[in-house]
């Protein structure tokens, strides 16, 4: 059962600090040809930044498409993200064009690594991990999760236009306590399993160590990625009965099928706000 049918949640926007990575490519198409974006540049950026959407690059695809790779906040999910960009631009060139944009949309998660990186980086845990006992390294190796149907590196179709929203999510046990008892380890991965399918997220791995956890998965296009990371610590608190098993703090990135380097070779950087995000992000320390 789902630990929000019975309790109220201990992990909340309010006291759990999420550190973060997340960047998406966003293309917009134009139903005629757009303006120059001279025009609308500038204020487009000073605009999107009050919706925690961050401007790193643009890339004009053809004379009504357009690509941009945006920074956000983990608050703001892919359908917000579009709906900041391309309603704020549509007000700023509402004089020239008063109905400027298609309806469809693509909006692609994407990170410092691929799927296919992050993936095997997220399979080699227990052994990037040893334990002592050889008993219990066999335990956390069998206890590791994979769903080979699952590719997290390709978008999905929804009602309007294309989205891939990838996430790794990273928790940790509190005061550096270390869980070894199969029965609750193997109990941890059920309600996680159970609470992706629930929530129809696409899990694709769970990277189980004594003292923290991965999770890849594959969210919907209005779900945030703090929502998310939240949902799924409160899941593994319902194992504890409720009790504050997990730091109150945790990390999401995005993550795709190309990493930042391979969209920006495609992609004209803006001016003044390279690699900048809405504000400092942490790294992860794993």
């Amino acid at each position: 059962m789902d630990w929000h049918a019975k309790v109220e949640p201990i992990y909340t926007a309010a006291n759990t600090t999420t550190a973060y990575q997340l960047n998406w490519s966003l293309s917009i198409f134009g139903k005629v040809d757009l303006p120059d974006q001279a025009v609308w540049l500038g204020e487009l950026q000073v605009a999107t930044e009050v919706d925690g959407v961050r401007l790193l690059s643009v890339n004009v695809r053809s004379e009504n498409t357009l690509q941009f790779l945006v920074s956000t906040r983990p608050v703001s999910s892919p359908s917000e993200i579009v709906r900041s960009v391309k309603g704020r631009l549509q007000y700023l060139i509402r004089d020239s064009i008063p109905n400027a944009f298609r309806r469809n949309y693509h909006i692609q998660s994407t990170g410092e690594a691929n799927s296919s990186v992050l993936g095997q980086y997220v399979a080699g845990q227990a052994e990037k991990h040893p334990l002592a006992d050889d008993g219990v390294q066999a335990r956390f190796q069998a206890l590791q999760f994979h769903d080979e149907a699952v590719d997290l590196s390709k978008p999905t179709i929804g009602t309007y236009g294309q989205f891939l929203n990838s996430l790794q999510i990273v928790v940790e046990n509190t005061e550096n306590w270390h869980e070894v008892r199969e029965h609750h380890l193997q109990r941890v991965r059920d309600v996680i399993v159970r609470a992706c399918e629930k929530k129809q997220w696409r899990l694709s791995r769970i990277g189980l160590v004594s003292d923290h956890i991965h999770v890849l998965l594959g969210a919907g296009v209005t779900e945030a990625p703090q929502s998310v990371a939240l949902s799924l610590m409160n899941n593994v608190a319902f194992v504890y009965d409720m009790k504050r098993i997990l730091k109150f703090s945790c990390y999401v990135g995005t993550f795709g099928g190309y990493d930042r380097g391979a969209v920006r070779k495609h992609e004209q950087r803006v001016a003044g706000s390279a690699g900048a995000s809405p504000e400092p992000r942490p790294k992860e320390e794993e």
